[in-house]
């Protein structure tokens, strides 16, 4: 956490969609019981199961830790500066009357015709200085920053494909997004990452 700041310094205060933490648990726990369950009846004869059990804390441990970092996410606005903190380490903070001009946009989500907010406030010199993205805050956490803001508001009339925000407003994009090769990466990456383990603690353990 950034030394000096905390929640109550701020008059406004916008935390992340719910639902994130929601679907990220039950996917957790759907995808990651079937296995627990099975690599238990597998080494429960051999009497090596506490070993699967050290892995699942290990796991729960992880967890718990990406959604302590969801749970201390938030964007504050004070009469005079503006901070933020996303899931990712990192934030943001500068002077409230460092921002310009407020940008908002609606991009489509995937393939679907669901559009979600994009914030993007640029500096007095036309520069990018961060951005809220619709995927991670709600629409009333974009519009409760905008309005506390109190900067001049420029607002794009028509919903754009991510590519087409992308291109308008490179300096926005983060280092992970709109890179299907890099995402496909981490995908294969970390199946491969947990398929190594499992047969590892498998061997080790049944061997």
């Amino acid at each position: 956490m950034v030394t000096g700041v905390a929640r109550d310094d701020f008059e406004v205060i916008a935390v992340p969609r719910r639902t994130i933490a929601r679907t990220a648990v039950l996917t957790a726990v759907f995808s990651l019981v079937p296995v627990l369950a099975a690599l238990l009846w597998l080494t429960w004869p051999t009497g090596r199961w506490p070993a699967v059990l050290w892995v699942a804390d290990v796991a729960v441990v992880v967890g718990l830790l990406m959604y302590w970092r969801f749970r201390v996410s938030y964007a504050g606005v004070s009469s005079t500066e503006f901070f933020k903190r996303g899931w990712l380490p990192g934030s943001v903070r500068l002077p409230r009357d460092a921002v310009a001009t407020v940008l908002v946009a609606r991009t489509y989500r995937g393939a679907s015709t669901e559009t979600v907010p994009q914030l993007i406030a640029l500096g007095h010199d036309g520069e990018v200085l961060f951005r809220m993205r619709g995927g991670y805050w709600p629409d009333e956490a974009i519009t409760a920053v905008t309005d506390a803001l109190g900067s001049a508001v420029t607002t794009v009339s028509r919903p754009m494909s991510g590519p087409e925000f992308y291109r308008t407003w490179p300096e926005s994009r983060s280092w992970y997004e709109g890179r299907r090769w890099l995402s496909t990466t981490l995908v294969v990456l970390a199946f491969a990452v947990t398929t190594g383990l499992l047969a590892l603690v498998w061997q080790a353990f049944t061997g």
